[in-house]
């Protein structure tokens, strides 16, 4: 560059820095017409440099974040494929994405716990892809059981096990990876009934409770007290204890080793149809924390009861708001929640206070097949609902053919539920439902593995 061009640069640059921001605005596009194509190019890319702005890599994370809240997490997901710099401030914004996945009505610091090594996005997009899964019109796959002759009053699944018993005087348990019947067992009629992988244990219409050998079929204990049909029963192994709740309005404690009747509870003005012993996972004045609780239900209350020996009294008593609405056999327990399906929708007990808590009445029917913290299971006569616990909103919906139902129990019971509380993987090829059929078949939907 010669010294009289860098002479004359000068000058041109000191005049043009005296000009008023007309005068310049004026010069430069006399000299933009001036130009050719090499000129503009070289000019297009200078200014992309000068003009354009990266704020996301300018600006300190914190106002980043500030930033991105606002926007969907659809609109997060779009942005992250701007570039590397976007995809990695995005990426470790957690505040976006836990309220993201609080929108979903997921419980952040649960699923802190179970995905501690995940990203918030990778959470969110899990949960993302299973509400897509769900919502297929081919994400359940119906099969049907055949076997028994009268009849199926009793469902009970377990570890992908079905147990069915019926009014033909037997029980069969069903391995679900296959469809076929593992052992039959000729019992008594059937009212309820649960299992493990070495006894069953029934509950009959004909006044008894009887324990059985899966493999020999042989009974190992009776359980004779009750006055009237037993329509409910339930156990727990560590405690050798079984429960038991009749149409005699009574609630009965057995040993399970000897059969002896430990206690008989009452208070209850109807039928029990439903009894369920978990251990608490709170810790309240009425129970300890990891005790175990007794909770026992007629048509019109649920009562909550100790195991102890000197504690007979009933520690407390769960009714409906308005003493006219009736509850529906759909109990459920976890520890801490309390789910039980009424006429005027399900309602939601906490154990620690023993108080209601919440009424689902948005959603589109109130049989309760399982409640969860996300999702939650609910039918009618005609369809099984996946609906979010948060706000009632129907995730998916599958229709059901014409099934049997009973107003002294359920002869219809959800499969794998622990999906319902929000892991991020739901149990593809694993029941969801179960119910019985007016054939005497048993009606079972399957999530499918390639939904």
């Amino acid at each position: 560059m010669s010294e009289k061009f860098e002479m004359w640069l000068q000058n041109l640059c000191d005049t043009f820095n005296s000009l008023t921001d007309i005068q310049r605005n004026t010069t430069v596009e006399c000299i933009i017409n001036l130009c050719g194509p090499e000129q503009l190019r070289f000019l297009s890319t200078k200014l992309e440099l000068l003009v354009k702005r990266d704020y996301l890599k300018c600006l300190p994370l914190e106002l980043s974040f500030h930033v991105l809240k606002w926007l969907d997490p659809v609109s997060l997901c779009r942005c992250c494929l701007v570039s590397k710099i976007w995809n990695k401030v995005i990426l470790s914004c957690d505040g976006v994405w836990q309220n993201a996945c609080k929108q979903l009505g997921l419980n952040v610091e649960e699923e802190l716990a179970e995905n501690s090594s995940a990203s918030w996005k990778h959470i969110y997009s899990l949960h993302t892809q299973n509400i897509r899964k769900l919502k297929s019109e081919r994400a359940v796959e119906r099969k049907q059981l055949y076997g028994h002759t009268a009849r199926v009053f009793a469902l009970y699944y377990h570890g992908n096990y079905l147990a069915t018993g019926s009014d033909d005087r037997s029980v069969r348990l069903w391995d679900l990876t296959t469809g076929h019947c593992v052992y039959v067992l000729k019992t008594h009629t059937c009212a309820d009934i649960c299992f493990d992988d070495d006894k069953v244990i029934t509950a009959s219409f004909d006044n008894t409770v009887s324990m059985w050998d899966w493999k020999t079929g042989d009974v190992l204990q009776c359980f004779r007290g009750h006055t009237a049909a037993v329509f409910t029963v339930d156990y727990c192994d560590d405690q050798d204890t079984v429960v038991s709740g009749s149409a005699d309005s009574t609630v009965r404690i057995w040993k399970m080793s000897t059969g002896q009747c430990l206690q008989t509870r009452y208070g209850h003005t109807d039928w029990v149809i439903k009894v369920i012993l978990r251990k608490s996972q709170v810790e309240s004045q009425i129970i300890k924390k990891n005790k175990l609780v007794l909770l026992s239900m007629d048509k019109c209350a649920i009562k909550v009861w100790s195991l102890a020996q000197d504690s007979e009294k009933c520690l407390g008593t769960l009714s409906p708001l308005e003493s006219n609405i009736h509850l529906h056999p759909r109990l459920q327990f976890d520890g801490k929640t309390i789910a039980c399906s009424s006429e005027a929708g399900v309602l939601l007990w906490d154990l620690k206070t023993l108080q209601i808590t919440r009424v689902l009445t948005a959603s589109p029917s109130k049989w309760l097949v399982a409640y969860g913290h996300v999702y939650t299971l609910l039918m009618d006569m005609n369809s099984l609902y996946v609906v979010r616990t948060t706000n009632e909103q129907i995730v998916a919906e599958y229709s059901l053919p014409p099934f049997r139902r009973s107003v002294r129990g359920s002869n219809f019971i959800p499969g794998e539920i622990t999906w319902l509380d929000g892991l991020p993987t739901i149990p593809l090829e694993n029941l969801i439902f179960a119910t019985s059929m007016p054939d005497y078949s048993v009606l079972l939907l399957i999530l499918k593995g390639g939904t």
